[in-house]
């Protein structure tokens, strides 16, 4: 085993475990109800993909074929409009030319919604995942295939979002509060400089037009604490404040969706890292010109902590989708995406990501899904070591109980 030894650079914003997934298209998979009124709904995802630059490297690409199988279990459980939900899943990929590269990662979630009656609802969902950084990304991002073990963590989250007020009332105001913890497993002698705990707490503000639109304001406070000061004996805790305005709205003729744009201020402990205030922005539109076919835009700014290198970045993300049901079974979905990053911090860093995907999905009456897809990324840096492009085609066949 060897092991990391420097710090390394950044945070790879198009990540994936070798493997791009397709959209779901229109699976409806089947379901066993208990005797307790719970509704199982299994389902297995098996498939093979080849990655044509295993490790994000600007020369000298390694090509992998990865095969993968995701078993996945959901529980339901209905009470009216209240509603209690437990999902279980795994991911295993195995690579055709090292077993190192080989992993199994597990992700747990429940989530709850209660409305006591119309004017109290309260939601509740936790998470609990045990993960991978891709090759080439996070902790090896720029190393290439110079680490040979992958790089280990775990990260939870508790959340909890209070609403009062009728939905068919002018006003309605709602309380957030979570938690959230990433901690390295592997390389302490690095990634324990990483690990950190988030809290958030928010309030929001909503106003009914009566017109299935609402007006909102909305004020949120993040504070990031970092369990292990950097080894250059500067904190990175800071607390992070933002103040939106915005609308959201059910669909229309053609359109539902949410937009907010407001300010944001992000300050650390430190007096030697630079903070931030600015304008910030989250933005997601459905377009729906035909009951068969829509176009989802969504769009972010804000300043966000990098994995290593400088006090923070300064992101601003692009996104459209288009998705087109050519009948009852077949499907195709076109995405791109680009995203800017610049680096703040003494280090002048600027990173550029485009990204192109492609997926059709064909549904069958006997098994499932097939989906077949290609997914192209181009990054470009002001560091030559983090350029690269990479293209990934696979296929996948998901497995699901009839529907009834």
């Amino acid at each position: 085993m060897q092991t990391l030894t420097n710090p390394v650079k950044g945070l790879l914003l198009v990540a994936g475990m070798g493997i791009a997934t397709p959209a779901m298209a229109e699976l409806n998979p089947g379901s066993v109800i208990t005797k307790d009124g719970a509704q199982i709904t299994p389902t297995l995802t098996t498939g093979i993909s080849s990655n044509d630059n295993f490790f994000s490297t600007p020369t000298d690409e390694e090509s992998r074929l990865i095969w993968t199988i995701a078993p996945n279990v959901d529980a339901l459980i209905e009470d009216g409009v209240n509603y209690y939900n437990f999902n279980v899943a795994t991911s295993t990929s195995i690579h055709n030319k090292d077993s190192a590269d080989n992993f199994t990662q597990v992700n747990l979630s429940a989530a709850t919604h209660n409305e006591f009656t119309s004017k109290h609802r309260l939601d509740f969902n936790a998470t609990a995942d045990w993960l991978f950084e891709p090759r080439g990304s996070g902790l090896t991002e720029g190393l290439g295939d110079a680490v040979n073990e992958l790089v280990e963590y775990q990260q939870q989250s508790l959340n909890g979002r209070y609403e009062f007020g009728a939905e068919s009332s002018k006003a309605q105001v709602a309380l957030m509060g979570g938690v959230f913890n990433k901690k390295y497993q592997n390389f302490r002698a690095i990634s324990q400089f990483r690990d950190y705990d988030r809290t958030t707490l928010g309030i929001v503000g909503y106003y009914n037009t009566q017109a299935a639109t609402r007006t909102f304001l909305e004020l949120k406070q993040e504070d990031y604490r970092y369990d292990v000061i950097d080894a250059n004996g500067i904190s990175r805790d800071s607390d992070d404040v933002r103040v939106l305005f915005g609308m959201e709205w059910d669909a229309t003729a053609l359109t539902s969706g949410s937009v907010k744009l407001g300010y944001q201020k992000k300050d650390f402990a430190a007096e030697q890292r630079e903070n931030f205030s600015g304008l910030s922005w989250e933005a997601g539109v459905t377009w729906q010109p035909l009951s068969y076919s829509f176009v989802d835009f969504s769009t972010s700014r804000a300043a966000k902590d990098p994995l290593v290198e400088g006090d923070y970045i300064r992101e601003s993300v692009y996104r459209a989708t288009w998705t087109h049901d050519w009948n009852d079974q077949l499907s195709t979905s076109a995405g791109l995406s680009y995203t800017d990053e610049k680096y703040v911090g003494e280090i002048g860093r600027k990173d550029k990501t485009s990204n192109a995907n492609f997926a059709v999905s064909y549904t069958t009456n006997s098994f499932g899904m097939v989906s077949t897809y290609v997914d192209f990324i181009d990054k470009d840096s002001t560091q030559d070591a983090l350029k690269f492009d990479r293209m990934v085609v696979g296929i996948n066949f998901t497995f699901a109980l009839k529907a009834n």
